[in-house]
């Protein structure tokens, strides 16, 4: 939770690695609970979450370049 703060709120992404790895990692958990079906809806949840945060840290590098 906590790297979810800091990519999330505070723009720190930095901690996307460890975000992406904690994601992972409770997946891995989970997925001996879940169908497959659940567990491919799951994977899709991340990767569109990582796609959301990939494309937000892109717009931020684009404003900063802009703004020099």
């Amino acid at each position: 939770m906590e790297n979810v703060m800091h990519v999330f709120k505070e723009g720190n992404h930095e901690k996307l690695p460890d975000l992406l790895q904690d994601a992972g990692n409770l997946l891995m958990k989970a997925s001996k609970k879940l169908s497959p079906t659940q567990l491919v809806l799951a994977v899709a949840g991340v990767a569109i979450a990582a796609i959301f945060v990939v494309s937000r840290i892109d717009e931020d590098i684009d404003f900063h370049r802009d703004a020099a």
